[in-house]
């Protein structure tokens, strides 16, 4: 038995130390993107690659040291402990790896194990690569130094980790590549121990006998080069591609986010943005017109303060669903923000544009069903058209939203082309907001009336006061142009105290000369807040001796969305002996079973339903049902807007007795409306 004696080629060791560190510097970047990713597939794949990359550093690195070795025998290699050799350390490396990910925050605790398990990895590859070299040999181990050998891997390796952790949440860092040479010097130190730690001895005279056994092979020095070099090359491209994967992926979900909206999942205000900028082009090219088309949900804050964010976000998915599957099939539709939609049709005209408006309306005559509850709104609507309201993205988008705050001062559940503003407009809106701050004082205010008939006697059994504003240079303005202006300015309060107190007046002076009749009155969702409200009811009916059957108080659908609130208040005025109707019902966000639960007397169907009742079928299937429901609930039951004797007809015919419209009348002066009501001797 002779000692075999090495000698090293410090070229071959110098291209293996290059080989590891390079080797060790993709697998932790290959470990880094594990904490990117949530799916659980895509983290065992990623760690899987990882594991694979320090495998088959291990192994190249181990092997190509062992060819710098100079020795006088032929080496003969052992494939199954070549094989459990690679697998060993794969497998301790992804457990390692596994284990060191686990925790968003690496410490001790999984530091620790996974050290000593990457420690055990390098440690069985050495040992066992080695004991896989055949040779004539017999070996001799000082386990002093194979302690030190597997105690120096586990150090080493966790100081790389302790380095490679403060920065692996990052794409990149500085950090990785000392981390990276730390991890290779702690392959290398352990390696070169374990190269210490074993004495060989070789017998000359039988190495002429040695002869490969089964699974047992010669490889020349250069094929093993080539050999690694072709395995690392086809791993690297294996991780470059899973690389290129993951950032088409990344770029994937990038562009969905920067363009797609992450609650609908439809185009987002960039993506109409550049949809529409292209569609100008085109537009341009073929004098074609477009139009933009700007959708707002109608009282949706209310709805989303009362119910919940929760709610309103199912609800806008919800009214997502229903324009994508309606909407006109040449239409691209986004969200622009909040409970705002947005529509691009191109190569149209005007009245296409407004079939496409009216069916767009039609959409929301059908309740929303959400919790086993039924949730009805609208949508207020406005329209630009290029080339005449804008030739540019900015231009066309901000005149439709113009257009569309245009519908909602109109009374919701509207739409609106956009109107060319020129100085004479502007003042007027300074004018009109200047001028109710003097309204009252200069007894501007005068309060016009609508009778409320009996469908089928046709005798008035109310009426309906509605207030009129005659400006003394702009003449009467519509209530739908001032009342929004009101409420923002907060002069909707003195406003509404003035018509509770005018009303009762005027019962009280029609009792006196023997006009016995209610009138109803408008409240303001601001009004009816309001802490004095129910004070001021109660002074009002006392100041004119006035019995509470004689006055009926109309209040919106958005009241109810704050159903505690409403609740008591309701409550208090039933004490009065106030009644309490819901006007223009339907268009708000309440529905007939929230309603239930409050002391509602009577439900006003919203003109809009009735005018549509006897052209969409949609609409009248929706009227009978209000109207079989809230008798079902022992609701009174007026419509509004009546104007044709089919529409009373068909009211009538499915149990609505009482309505208002102009078939009747229209709202008249006091003087005209005493006429009528002496007319038809009400007593």
């Amino acid at each position: 038995m002779v000692e075999i004696t090495f000698v090293y080629n410090y070229s071959i060791v110098l291209i293996s130390i290059v080989i590891s560190i390079f080797l060790c510097v993709i697998t932790l970047d290959l470990l880094r993107r594990v904490r990117g990713v949530k799916s659980k597939k895509k983290r065992k794949l990623w760690l899987a690659a990882s594991a694979l990359m320090l495998g088959s550093c291990l192994w190249s690195m181990h092997f190509i040291s062992s060819l710098s070795l100079k020795t006088e025998n032929e080496a003969i290699y052992n494939g199954p402990i070549m094989f459990f050799s690679l697998f060993s350390t794969i497998t301790l490396s992804y457990v390692a790896f596994y284990i060191f990910t686990l925790k968003k925050e690496a410490t001790f605790s999984t530091l620790a194990p996974a050290s000593v398990l990457l420690g055990a990895g390098i440690t069985i590859m050495h040992y066992s690569g080695t004991y896989g070299i055949v040779t004539n040999a017999f070996i001799e181990y000082n386990y002093l130094l194979v302690v030190i050998s597997f105690v120096s891997a586990i150090g080493l390796s966790f100081i790389s980790g302790c380095l490679f952790a403060k920065t692996i949440k990052e794409s990149f860092s500085l950090f990785h590549i000392p981390a990276a040479v730390i991890l290779s010097l702690g392959v290398y130190i352990s390696h070169y121990l374990a190269m210490k730690s074993m004495t060989i001895y070789a017998n000359h005279y039988e190495v002429v006998l040695l002869k490969p056994k089964k699974w047992e092979f010669f490889i020349g020095s250069n094929s093993i080069l080539i050999g690694i070099a072709i395995i690392n090359i086809i791993i690297m491209g294996l991780m470059h591609t899973l690389s290129l994967r993951e950032r088409r992926t990344h770029e994937t979900k990038m562009h969905y986010m920067a363009y797609y909206d992450q609650l609908t999942g439809i185009p987002n205000r960039m993506k109409f943005q550049s949809t529409l900028k292209d569609a100008i082009k085109r537009s341009e090219k073929k004098s074609h017109q477009l139009a933009v088309m700007f959708l707002d949900l109608d009282r949706f804050k209310v709805f989303n303060d009362t119910l919940g964010h929760q709610l309103g976000d199912r609800l806008l998915i919800k009214v997502s669903e229903r324009l994508i599957e309606k909407a006109p099939s040449n239409a691209m539709l986004a969200r622009h923000g909040g409970d705002e939609f947005i529509l691009l049709i191109e190569n149209t005209d005007e009245s296409k544009v407004k079939e496409a408006a009216e069916q767009l309306l039609g959409l929301f005559m059908a309740p929303f069903v959400m919790n086993k509850k039924e949730f009805f709104t609208t949508i207020s609507i406005g329209i630009s058209m290029y080339p005449d309201d804008g030739k540019d993205v900015g231009t066309l988008m901000k005149n439709a939203y113009k257009a569309m705050h245009l519908a909602q001062k109109s009374g919701y559940n509207n739409y609106q082309f956009f109107v060319h503003e020129d100085d004479k407009i502007h003042d007027r809106k300074i004018k009109i907001e200047h001028g109710l701050k003097k309204a009252l004082h200069n007894n501007e205010f005068e309060l016009y009336y609508q009778p409320q008939v009996h469908l089928k006697s046709k005798r008035i059994v109310g009426v309906e006061a509605l207030l009129r504003w005659k400006h003394p240079e702009l003449g009467t303005i519509s209530p739908y142009e001032f009342i929004p202006v009101a409420e923002t300015t907060g002069m909707i309060i003195p406003i509404g105290k003035w018509v509770i107190q005018e009303a009762c007046k005027q019962i009280k002076l029609w009792q006196s000369i023997g006009i016995r009749i209610k009138i109803a009155a408008n409240v303001s969702a601001l009004q009816f807040e309001d802490q004095q409200f129910i004070e001021l009811i109660d002074e009002t009916l006392s100041q004119n001796l006035l019995p509470s059957k004689y006055l009926e108080l109309e209040i919106t659908e958005s009241v109810m969305q704050k159903i505690n609130q409403s609740f008591a208040i309701i409550s208090k005025l039933k004490n009065i002996g106030i009644k309490v109707s819901i006007d223009d019902f339907g268009t708000g966000y309440s529905s007939l079973s929230v309603l239930s639960s409050l002391p509602i007397d009577v439900i006003k169907i919203d003109k809009s339903f009735v005018q549509k009742m006897m052209t969409n079928a949609n609409t009248a299937s929706l009227v009978k049902t209000i109207i079989e429901m809230g008798s079902n609930l022992n609701f009174g039951l007026i419509a509004e807007g009546i104007e044709t004797e089919e529409q009373a007809n068909f009211l009538m015919q499915n149990g609505c007795q009482l309505g208002q419209g102009f078939l009747y009348s229209p709202p008249v002066t006091k003087e005209e409306i005493e006429k009528l009501l002496h007319k038809e001797n009400v007593i």
